[in-house]
């Protein structure tokens, strides 16, 4: 044989584990000295090297015939994964990027010199920051997928049940996977915002940054918070695994929704949730009436999310 295999031979070993190699190296040189082998005996072609050359090229690429030995996918995401990895990301998507730039745009609306910038920064860096989470929330989800693809292979990840299949008109009450991914997606948003905002708050006052919420409710008061945001995460995930909301899981809602609520409301109206020092940053950044305002209007919104939550639980109840 020529070079020309033996470049072929070598490119395509290259490719398998050490203790295929020596075997696959023998039988590919002996599967290409027969095919042409036969092809000259047959007067297909007129010289060796031509009938090499063909030969090599009817085998195809070296790295896909490797992945033939191997059983190894030559695609990020097969058939068997891909309706899972495409539910998966439009649900991810739709959920965490609009989140994304609506926490964004409040945090900057409420940081951000708008007496003199204007509104427009905000809304820019927010939909950045939506455009960079999507291209994120695809490349990992993919990323997943891709290794799972070839730790196993030929098989789905979470299986499909007829559970999974869209619910039809008559069965709105029922708890749908989108309905659970957005809440429990919400709840993930909001415990690391409690988080992040004494990590890494943007808020600085005299070149030092400062928290949004008082350090002090760490004592207490937030590690309560979260321990209740994860409650409700895994009310949210029974109820999902049950179907529909029933008496019993919704009256623990209600409980649950009546403790945030009033923590929050408490919190706010005895100005013990916002730090000092992030009020007086936004004072002397022009919003004087800083203390006010956010008082007010995160009491309305307490107010409106934990009554609609009850609402639409007593809708679901009587749907059914």
């Amino acid at each position: 044989m020529t070079s020309l295999t033996d470049r072929y031979v070598a490119a395509t070993v290259r490719e398998l584990a050490d203790d295929q190699r020596e075997d696959v190296d023998r039988e590919l040189r002996g599967t290409i000295e027969d095919m042409v082998e036969a092809r000259l005996d047959a007067g297909a072609t007129a010289s060796r090297e031509d009938a090499e050359r063909e030969v090599l090229v009817e085998l195809g690429d070296p790295i896909r015939l490797a992945a033939g030995y191997t059983g190894r996918p030559l695609h990020l995401v097969g058939p068997a994964l891909y309706p899972e990895w495409r539910r998966l990301v439009t649900v991810l998507v739709a959920v965490v990027v609009p989140l994304v730039w609506v926490v964004t745009l409040v945090v900057r609306l409420f940081t951000d010199d708008i007496a003199t910038s204007g509104v427009g920064p905000a809304f820019g860096g927010s939909a950045l920051a939506a455009l960079t989470t999507a291209v994120h929330v695809v490349f990992w989800t993919t990323l997943v997928f891709a290794v799972l693809e070839r730790t196993q292979p030929g098989r789905g990840v979470l299986g499909w049940t007829p559970d999974q299949l869209p619910e039809s008109p008559g069965g709105r009450h029922a708890v749908s996977r989108g309905e659970t991914v957005f809440s429990l997606v919400s709840l993930v948003v909001f415990a690391l915002a409690i988080v992040w905002q004494q990590t890494s708050s943007p808020v600085r006052l005299d070149g030092e940054a400062v928290p949004v919420l008082d350090p002090d409710l760490w004592s207490g008061w937030l590690p309560t918070l979260l321990a209740l945001f994860a409650a409700q995460a895994v009310l949210v995930v029974v109820a999902y695994r049950a179907r529909r909301w029933t008496w019993r899981t919704a009256a623990v809602g209600v409980v649950l929704d009546l403790a945030v609520g009033g923590l929050l409301l408490w919190l706010l109206q005895t100005d013990r949730l916002f730090d000092d020092g992030f009020l007086r940053a936004l004072v002397e950044g022009g919003w004087t009436t800083a203390a006010r305002d956010l008082r007010v209007s995160m009491t309305v919104g307490v107010v409106v999310v934990t009554v609609w939550d009850q609402v639409e639980t007593a809708r679901r109840l009587r749907a059914r």
